[in-house]
């Protein structure tokens, strides 16, 4: 599993003082980043072999200013051509569930911008990240 460490900033906030609806996705990339640093060598935009097409989200409560959050990055189930990622934002203190996500990315070659079958050495990099049921 993959933990990022969130920093919430005031821009974060929406005008009821906790952090907006829309933050939460992006709180669910620096995950998916977090996973590409520790598998890809990525040195331009095109290196990353996925697109995102699915983002499902529940948010269970609020999360506000002062608390101190991260989110949990996990593989969920691997298919042919795409996968789930899975995510929980928790309280890094008490271990309270904010959010629950997932969403499924498509191994793709945007040179050829066509979505391709996932190669086995990427597959590994999937299944180490496999969270058990």
């Amino acid at each position: 599993m993959i933990i990022t460490k969130l920093q919430i900033r005031f821009n974060d906030m929406d005008p009821m003082q906790r952090v907006n609806n829309a933050t939460y996705s992006s709180y669910l990339e620096l995950g998916r980043l977090d996973f590409c640093n520790k598998y890809l060598t990525i040195r331009e935009l095109s290196d990353i072999p996925f697109v995102l097409v699915r983002v499902e989200m529940d948010i269970i409560k609020s999360l506000l200013p002062l608390h101190r959050a991260e989110v949990h990055t996990y593989v969920s189930r691997i298919g042919t051509t795409s996968w789930e990622f899975g995510y929980e934002i928790i309280d890094s203190d008490t271990q309270a569930i904010y959010v629950k996500a997932k969403s499924t990315q498509v191994y793709f070659d945007y040179k050829i911008q066509k979505k391709k079958e996932i190669p086995e050495n990427f597959r590994k990099n999937l299944l180490s990240e496999m969270k058990n049921p």
